[in-house]
């Protein structure tokens, strides 16, 4: 079966350095840009499926991950639908 595959990718930013990460795939990657870290995280990602592809253990994988088929496109059941930075207040 050939289908899209829907990933959440998170990008955080120290100093210069984006990192993004891939949580479905455990991937990471960092570079000097949003667009080139999202990049390299998707080629990962990308390299993983393949490998797993060729061990024959993408279905297993997929389904462990919790992929389901939603509107023709592969995803997970949970789904990322807020991010945000809050500050909290602690006694030092």
């Amino acid at each position: 079966m050939i289908a899209d595959l829907v990933v959440t990718l998170l990008v955080f930013r120290a100093g210069g350095t984006y990192r993004a990460t891939c949580p479905e795939f455990g991937v990471t990657a960092s570079a000097g840009t949003v667009e080139d870290a999202r990049a390299e995280a998707l080629r990962l990602v990308r390299r993983r499926v393949a490998a797993l592809a060729g061990e024959g253990a993408l279905d297993a994988f997929l389904a462990d991950a919790g992929f389901v088929v939603d509107c023709g496109v592969l995803r997970t059941g949970e789904r990322l639908v807020s991010a945000t930075e809050t500050t909290v207040t602690v006694p030092l």
